[in-house]
């Protein structure tokens, strides 16, 4: 009943509509009167449709390397944690008009950290959602959709993925959102988000962005599409204070696109997609940082399977700071990995991240490959290898390192609604980098692991109805 736009890679360009998640297991009726919803049975709402559903996620982990080790008393270089994440969603249509209304809410979504989180929590801000945290139940998804004709408007919080999420990856967004058929098989988008505005009457902080896209069929079975972004001009100069009190992508100006389809059939199936990021107009601590100057970032993906065995290859770069999405899958559950409303415990490092930000000379390449054994329909054994190459200027020396990256996946899928998986990775020490950590094992910016190896582990379980 929904209006859902994507990419034709199934990855949304804009907002993922809810609905997909939902099944018919949990009667309206019932959690209309536990919701207080008793009076849409007058005859006046019987036009009004009802889908309800939740999603429940728990994970188990852990995460070693010397790196970790911070040498204060108590500390250790070894981590395990477990957490678990609850979403009830709720959607509403209006057959007369047309309108429907959106919603999620996230009863829980922290790390495990006791009994007491009056007191654990301030010290505890471990989640699954890097951008909504704490004990109290918060919102999670929330919008109209409106169609007029065939053009469909939505007005609030949207979830957001695009470019098989290079670009965003399950994120948030307080979005104006209007969409455009424009034939059969090509549509035009066309939004503004605001993504920030921590203080008023000070617009250095405020991330106002507009953006414009096509996607669309180059033939029969190639997909295709671009999206132009604009932040606007709000601040020119250096930073002042944190990232918090200036909005470092002022100015901004950046183009994604990809390019999709198959060579051979299902035996042969190529992916290429790219983003660039320049004109920014705030000043960092070095060279070009903040998207000053030029910054690309692309990756090319082979996929196939043969029977039985699935496979997949390929090829991602950043240079001079060029963004990746911490969403994307580099094949590595140590490596990106990490959507933003669903953190992973187990990513360590993010290429194009906030450490490199349009850096002048911070360039990466992962070259990677994966083989996936689907021993029965419900039970396959994926594992993957590869390496990451880093070149870090600092201070003036450029240092580069290599490190292979060796990863292993067991999943089973119960029955619909239950699905399982134990994830098991390495990545090799590397005297250039520098870990990220995620927002749900906690933040480890900054951390070398020039000495150690890094190696994580999760057993995860979810439930979908």
């Amino acid at each position: 009943m929904a209006f859902k736009w994507t990419d034709k890679q199934n990855t949304p360009l804009t907002t993922s509509t809810p609905s997909n998640q939902l099944r018919k297991g949990i009667k309206a009726a019932a959690i209309g009167s536990a919701i207080g919803l008793g009076t849409l049975m007058s005859s006046s709402a019987m036009a009004l449709k009802t889908d309800f559903g939740m999603e429940y996620r728990a994970v188990g982990f852990a995460a070693s390397s010397d790196a970790f080790d911070t040498g204060a008393p108590g500390t250790s270089d070894t981590d395990t944690g477990f957490g678990h994440l609850i979403r009830v969603k709720a959607n509403f249509l209006d057959e007369d008009t047309g309108i429907s209304v959106y919603t999620s809410v996230e009863l829980a979504g922290d790390r495990w950290v006791g009994d007491n989180h009056g007191v654990s929590s301030p010290a505890n801000p471990q989640a699954f959602n890097a951008g909504s945290r704490g004990d109290n139940v918060r919102l999670d998804l929330g919008y109209a959709q409106i169609p007029v004709g065939h053009t469909i408007f939505r007005v609030g919080r949207q979830a957001t993925s695009y470019n098989n999420c290079f670009l965003v990856c399950d994120d948030r967004r307080d979005r104006l959102l209007m969409i455009q058929p424009l034939s059969e098989t090509t549509s035009m988008v066309a939004l503004y988000d605001r993504r920030q505005d921590s203080t008023p009457f000070a617009n250095r902080d405020n991330g106002d962005m507009a953006a414009l896209g096509l996607t669309g069929k180059l033939s029969e079975n190639w997909n295709a599409g671009i999206l132009y972004v604009q932040w606007m001009n709000n601040y020119e100069g250096p930073l002042i204070g944190t990232p918090a009190d200036t909005y470092i992508l002022s100015n901004v100006s950046l183009f994604s696109g990809y390019v999709s389809g198959p060579i051979v059939g299902d035996a042969l199936k190529a992916t290429l997609g790219f983003n660039y990021m320049t004109n920014g107009n705030v000043e960092g601590a070095v060279d070009e940082q903040y998207f000053t100057d030029k910054s690309p970032s692309s990756y090319l993906r082979l996929e196939g399977d043969a029977g039985v065995i699935d496979w997949g290859l390929q090829y991602v770069i950043s240079r001079d700071g060029g963004l990746i999405s911490p969403g994307f899958d580099t094949y590595s559950s140590l490596i990106n990995n990490n959507p933003d409303s669903t953190q992973s415990p187990t990513s360590m490092y993010t290429m194009g991240s906030s450490f490199g930000y349009g850096r002048d000379g911070y360039d990466e390449d992962l070259i990677i490959g994966k083989l996936t054994w689907n021993v029965t329909d419900k039970f396959a054994i994926t594992g993957a290898v590869g390496q990451l190459s880093i070149d870090n200027p600092t201070a003036g020396i450029d240092t580069d390192d290599d490190s292979m990256v060796y990863d292993l996946r067991f999943s089973y899928q119960v029955n619909k609604a239950l699905r399982t998986w134990l994830s098991l990775g390495m990545l090799e020490k590397n005297k250039a980098g520098q870990l990220s950590g995620n927002g749900l094992a906690g933040p480890i910016a900054g951390t070398t692991f020039a000495d150690d190896d890094v190696k994580a582990a999760s057993l995860n379980m979810t439930v979908n109805f």
